[in-house]
C-alpha cells in the first residue's frame, strides 16, 4: 500500500481502533487540505442547468410529499371503510357504506383498522431498513439523482394496488394493500426519498447554511401534509370518491420519477463518486483478503451493519464524536418514529372523542402542517441569519477575513434548538392528554408544529460530523434508523391505542411525551464543534513514523482547564498563561496535537494564525485602551519549533506576548522565551508534577524565580478576555 492510499482497515472497518487523543474532546474539522468546503471547486465554473442546488428538489420534492401527505387521510379512510365492510359483513350485519359512518366508529372496528396499518406499517418499515441504507451507500458511488427517481417508483406501484382494491372491493380483498406496501418498501419507501433528499442538499449546501436549507426539504414535506390532506378534504367532496387523491398521487409520483431522472442536475461531482468508488473497492479487497471465514461471512450478511456508522472507530474518531452521533440519531429517531406512526392515531382519535369526518381530519392535520412550514422556512431562517449569518458578517467586515465553510460538526446554536424543539413537543403531549375540546387539542397540536425544528437541525448536525464522503453512508444509517421507527414506533402507539381505546385512550400522548422527554435528557451530551477527521494515509504517515521519545518527557496533550481557554474555532483554542512572562502573556493552540509546525495543514495554518490575530485585538483593547488600539503598543508573537528551540511539550504552540510602551524588559524576552518558563510546559507541567525538561541545551530557571498564578486569577483573566471578545461581537 503506498502513502497515498488511505487506511480502509483502520478508516472503513474500524481494525485499528485507538483513539487519537484530541485537545478539548474535538476533532479536526475540515472538507480538504484547506478547510475549504468542497463544494465550492466541484460546482465553479457550472452553467446554472448544471449547478446543483436546493431550489431544483424543492418543486419535485413537495409534488412527493403531496402524493405521500394527499393520500394519508384517504388512505386511512379507504382502510376503515374496507375493514369496517368486512367486519360487519362476517356478522351479516346490513351497513351503509361510507368513512363517516358512525358505525364504522366502533371500539371494535377501530381495533381492527389500527392492527392492519400496523402491518401496512410493519412491511413498508422492515424493507426500506434494508434497502435505503444501501441506497444511500449507494448514492455515495453512483450519485443521488437516478437512486432519488426509483424511490418514488415503488410509491407509484403502491397507489396503483390501492385503486385497483378500493375499485373492486368484492374482488380484490384489502389484505392485498399488503402487496403495495411491498413495492412501497422494495425501493426504500419515503424513508429513501428523505434521506437522498438530504444527501442531494449536503452536497451542494454549505455546513453554515445546510440547517436552513434541509428545514426547506422538511418544510416541503410538511408543507405536503399541510396541503395534501387539505386538496384531498375538498377532492373527496367534490367528487364524491376517495380514488380521487390516489390519481393525483400518481400523476405526483409520475413527475417526480421523470424531472428527477432525466432534468435535475446531479449534486455528486464525477471525481467525488470515483473517488468513493475507490474506496469502496479496496474496502471489498481488504475484506477478501482476510479470508471468508464464518465469522467475516455473517459481519457481512448483517441487516444491522449500516448502524456501524453511529458507532466509527480508527483514525479521526473519538469517543466524544460517537456518543454525539449516538445521541443525534436517538434524538432524530424520536421525531421521526413519532410524525409518522402518531399521525394516524391523532386522526382516529380526533374522529373518535370530537366525532370528526374526513374534512375535519384533513383540516386539523394541515394547520399542524401549515405551522410546520411556518416555522421552517420563516422561524429557522431567521435564527440562523441572526446568529451565525449576520455574526459571521461582522466579523468578516471586522477582521478582513472569510470565514471558512467546513464541517465542524454541531455548534452551539444547533444543540439550543433541538433542546427548544423537544421542550415544545414535551409541552404539546402534555396539551393532547389534558385537552377535553378541540380547541384546546389544536392548540396543544400547534405546539408540537414548533417541534418541526428538531427533525431539520438533527439531520443537518449529523451531516456537519462527517466527511463529505460519507454523508450518503451516514444518512443511509439515520434512514435504517428511521425505517425501524416506523416498526417500532406503530408497534407503541397503535398497539398502544388499540389496547387503551375503551379504558384511557390518552396513555399514548402519555407515552409520547415520555419518549421526548427522555430525548430532552439526553441532549447534554451532544458537545460542540466534534469531528470525524478521515484523513489519508500520506497526512499520517509521518505521525506514525515519529520515534517514540522525541523529548525527555512524552506527553501527548495539554493538561487544560476548559476555564481559562477563552476562544476556541472549530480548529484552534486561546488560553491564559499559568506563568505568564509579562501582563496578557497567552498562547494559542491547534486543537489536534500537531508536534510542529509544518505538520499543520493549510487548514489549520490559516485558522492558527488568524486567532492568534484576533488574540491581538483582545490583547490591545485589554492593556493598550480601547481608544489606542494596536498602534498603543506592540507585540512579540513567537513559536518554538522543536526542542532545539526551546519546545518542551510536542505541540504547537503560538506565543502571543502584549508589549507596552515603556516596557523595559527588551531583548530579555527572548532568553526567557528559550527557558522553560516561556513554554506552554513550564509552570503548568508542575501541577501535573511531570515537568519536561527543554531539549537543545536550552537553559532552565531555578524553582525560586517562579510565581505560580492561582486558579482564580487565570479564570478571572481568561473572563476579562470574553467580554471583550463579546464586545467585539465575536461572542454572545
Amino acid at each position: 500500500m503506498t502513502q497515498a492510499e488511505p487506511r480502509l482497515d483502520e478508516a472503513e472497518s474500524g481494525i485499528d481502533a485507538t483513539d487519537t487523543t484530541r485537545l478539548l474532546g474535538t476533532s479536526v474539522a475540515r472538507d480538504d487540505d484547506t478547510g475549504r468546503w468542497a463544494g465550492f471547486d466541484d460546482f465553479e465554473g457550472l452553467p446554472w442547468w448544471r449547478k446543483p442546488s436546493v431550489l431544483w428538489l424543492l418543486g419535485p420534492f413537495s409534488l412527493f410529499t403531496l402524493a405521500f401527505g394527499g393520500t394519508l387521510v384517504p388512505k386511512l379512510n379507504l382502510v376503515l371503510d374496507l375493514v369496517c365492510r368486512r367486519y360487519y359483513a362476517e356478522r351479516s350485519t346490513i351497513l351503509a357504506i361510507g368513512g363517516d359512518n358512525p358505525m364504522c366508529r366502533a371500539p371494535e372496528v377501530q381495533k381492527d383498522v389500527a392492527t392492519f396499518l400496523l402491518v401496512i406499517n410493519f412491511v413498508t418499515g422492515g424493507l426500506s431498513a434494508i434497502v435505503a441504507p444501501k441506497l444511500g451507500h449507494l448514492s455515495d458511488r453512483y450519485g443521488r439523482r437516478r437512486l432519488l427517481a426509483l424511490a418514488s417508483c415503488g410509491g407509484l406501484l403502491g397507489e396503483l394496488v390501492t385503486v385497483l382494491a378500493a375499485k373492486f372491493p368484492e374482488t380484490i380483498d384489502y389484505r392485498w394493500l399488503v402487496l403495495g406496501a411491498v413495492f412501497d418498501g422494495m425501493t426504500g419507501s419515503f424513508t429513501a426519498g428523505s434521506i437522498l433528499s438530504q444527501s442531494y442538499t449536503s452536497d451542494c449546501t454549505p455546513p453554515s447554511r445546510r440547517a436552513v436549507s434541509i428545514g426547506y426539504i422538511q418544510a416541503c414535506l410538511f408543507m405536503g401534509l399541510a396541503c395534501g390532506p387539505l386538496l384531498s378534504g375538498y377532492f373527496v367532496k367534490w367528487t364524491g370518491s376517495l380514488l380521487s387523491m390516489f390519481y393525483v398521487a400518481i400523476g405526483c409520483h409520475a413527475f417526480f420519477v421523470l424531472f428527477v431522472g432525466l432534468v435535475m442536475p446531479e449534486s455528486l461531482s464525477i471525481k467525488r463518486q470515483l473517488a468513493a468508488r475507490i474506496k469502496w473497492q479496496r474496502a471489498q479487497e481488504v475484506a477478501a483478503a482476510r479470508g471468508s471465514s464464518l465469522l467475516s461471512a455473517v459481519k457481512r450478511s448483517n441487516p444491522f451493519a449500516p448502524l456501524q456508522m453511529l458507532w466509527p472507530t480508527g483514525w479521526g474518531t473519538s469517543t466524544r464524536l460517537r456518543l454525539n452521533l449516538v445521541t443525534l440519531a436517538i434524538c432524530d429517531a424520536i421525531f421521526l418514529g413519532a410524525a409518522f406512526a402518531v399521525g394516524p392515531v391523532l386522526m382516529l382519535y380526533g374522529e373518535f372523542m370530537f366525532q370528526w369526518g374526513n374534512f375535519e381530519t384533513s383540516r386539523f392535520i394541515s394547520i399542524l402542517s401549515l405551522t410546520r412550514v411556518v416555522v421552517l422556512m420563516g422561524i429557522l431562517p431567521l435564527i440562523n441569519y441572526v446568529i451565525r449569518v449576520r455574526p459571521a458578517a461582522r466579523r468578516h467586515k471586522l477582521l478582513g477575513t472569510a470565514p471558512l465553510e467546513k464541517n465542524a460538526g454541531a455548534d452551539g446554536l444547533d444543540i439550543w434548538i433541538l433542546r427548544v424543539a423537544l421542550f415544545c413537543e414535551v409541552v404539546g403531549c402534555v396539551g393532547y392528554t389534558l385537552s377535553r375540546d378541540q380547541e384546546l387539542f389544536v392548540a396543544s397540536g400547534m405546539m408540537t408544529a414548533l417541534g418541526g425544528l428538531g427533525s431539520a437541525t438533527t439531520q443537518a448536525a449529523v451531516t456537519k460530523h462527517v466527511p463529505p464522503e460519507r454523508v450518503g453512508q451516514m444518512l443511509g444509517a439515520i434512514g435504517m434508523l428511521h425505517a425501524l421507527s416506523r416498526i417500532v414506533f406503530p408497534v407503541i402507539f397503535s398497539g398502544l391505542y388499540a389496547g387503551t381505546v375503551k379504558t384511557f385512550p390518552q396513555a399514548v400522548f402519555l407515552a409520547l411525551g415520555g419518549m421526548f422527554a427522555f430525548a430532552l435528557v439526553t441532549t447534554p451530551v451532544i458537545k460542540p464543534h466534534v469531528h470525524w477527521h478521515d484523513a489519508l494515509e500520506e497526512e499520517r504517515a509521518p505521525q506514525r513514523r515519529a520515534p517514540q521519545r522525541l523529548y525527555s518527557t512524552i506527553v501527548e496533550t495539554l493538561p487544560v482547564d476548559e476555564d481559562q481557554v477563552f476562544y476556541t474555532t472549530s480548529q484552534s483554542f486561546a488560553l491564559v498563561n499559568l506563568k505568564p512572562l509579562t501582563a496578557g502573556h497567552v498562547l494559542v493552540c491547534p486543537r489536534a496535537p500537531h508536534r510542529r509546525l509544518q505538520d499543520l495543514s493549510d487548514g489549520e495554518t490559516s485558522d492558527l494564525f488568524g486567532t492568534v490575530r484576533l488574540v491581538q485585538r483582545v490583547l490591545a483593547r485589554s492593556y493598550f485602551g480601547p481608544d489606542e488600539g494596536a498602534e498603543g503598543g506592540g507585540f512579540t508573537v513567537a513559536v518554538q519549533d522543536g526542542p532545539e528551540a526551546g519546545q518542551t511539550v510536542p505541540h504547537v504552540h503560538v506565543h502571543v506576548i502584549p508589549r507596552c510602551k515603556g516596557d523595559d524588559m527588551g531583548d530579555e524576552v527572548y532568553v526567557k522565551m528559550a527557558a522553560e518558563e516561556g513554554n506552554v510546559g513550564g509552570a503548568l507541567w508542575d501541577r501535573e508534577a511531570a515537568r519536561p525538561r527543554p531539549g537543545g541545551g536550552m537553559p532552565a530557571i531555578e524553582d525560586a524565580d517562579r510565581t505560580v498564578r492561582s486558579h482564580g486569577e487565570m479564570c478571572e483573566e481568561a473572563e476579562r478576555y470574553r467580554s471583550i471578545l463579546r464586545e467585539l461581537e465575536v461572542l454572545k
